[in-house]
């Protein structure tokens, strides 16, 4: 008997499915704050959604824990799933979680789409080692969330909790992507004004794949996938994707390490 999917979801009824899109949501989010953009693919496209503890459907659940737990476990319930060409698409800290998980387990997905994030620990100027106390009060400061939202017992909201145990795993999984190079074609977004992950990073995501790359800039900030005309472009851009995958029928590509 099968336990039932805890990381992992579709977020709408799927049936003759051709393709899927896993999405990998940003620090304090879950997947259904993507379900109404990701509602204009074709209905023949499976979409299934990360959910990390903390947040929507495992809301009750604390949301600590080591990037390795995440990792195996969004890596274990998707190698469960029936095989289809597979799209992953990640938004910031999402981005670093799509590239982890990909490179755990090889042949997961055909191509991945990635906006907003960082690409690698060296692509932007810390100031201080992230590995360091002193990186992790940076990566919060730049959230501007103060360390103690850490604690459950503090005057913070849920929402402030729960993204701060999100940054501590999006340093975790930044300063992972050292060493990792896929063998996938790899699109990477970025938002002009986006003051977190600044367009000119974009070029860095290169280093991270021997296959096909490209990267756009659209107008917007951080969160610029969500502008309306944007979002159209995004979709379409995952639309031709896993229509190109489709008929290959085999989503490995393998990665090198």
């Amino acid at each position: 008997m099968h336990s039932p999917p805890v990381w992992t979801g579709q977020l709408r009824p799927a049936t003759h499915s051709r393709s899927r899109l896993v999405v990998f949501p940003h620090a304090g989010a879950g997947p259904q704050t993507y379900a109404r953009l990701l509602s204009g693919l074709p209905g023949d496209v499976e979409l299934t959604g990360v959910t990390l503890p903390g947040r929507e459907r495992r809301g009750g659940e604390s949301p600590t824990g080591p990037l390795s737990a995440a990792v195996e476990g969004i890596s274990g319930e998707l190698a469960a799933l029936p095989p289809l060409p597979t799209l992953f698409w990640g938004h910031s800290m999402g981005s670093l979680l799509a590239v982890t998980v990909a490179a755990h387990l090889p042949g997961s997905c055909a191509a991945l789409v990635l906006t907003a994030g960082i690409p690698g620990p060296d692509a932007l100027d810390f100031a201080v080692p992230l590995d360091s106390p002193e990186g992790l009060e940076l990566m919060f400061s730049r959230h501007r969330l103060p360390l103690r939202a850490l604690d459950a017992g503090s005057d913070h909201s849920r929402a402030d909790h729960v993204l701060a145990h999100d940054l501590v795993l999006a340093r975790s999984a930044l300063l992972g992507l050292r060493g990792i190079r896929l063998g996938l074609p790899l699109t990477a977004y970025a938002g002009a004004d986006d003051p977190l992950v600044p367009a000119s990073t974009l070029p860095g995501w290169r280093d991270f794949t021997t296959g096909r790359f490209r990267s756009r800039t659209l107008a917007g900030g951080h969160f610029f996938p969500f502008l309306p005309s944007n979002g159209r472009s995004l979709l379409a851009d995952i639309a031709d994707t896993l229509r190109s995958s489709a008929p290959a029928g085999n989503p490995t590509r393998g990665v090198v390490r």
